[in-house]
């Protein structure tokens, strides 16, 4: 399973993680996904999906 939000697709980015000494090396920004239990074609069923969707209520949440 790709670790990506299922509603608008964010992923994780890369960037450089620079210690004191200034040696520079790859890292990645992992999004903060939730696994949600989401009404979807009549059914529930569980999604990925990043804060910033639940925040802006793209997402409704099925009890």
């Amino acid at each position: 399973m790709a670790r990506r939000c299922s509603i608008c697709g964010r992923g994780a980015r890369v960037g450089s993680s620079i210690s004191h000494a200034d040696n520079v090396s790859k890292r990645k920004f992992r999004i903060n996904l939730q696994r949600v239990k989401v009404k979807k074609g009549g059914e529930a069923k569980r999604i990925l999906v990043c804060t910033r969707c639940l925040h802006a209520g793209k997402v409704s949440k099925v009890k």
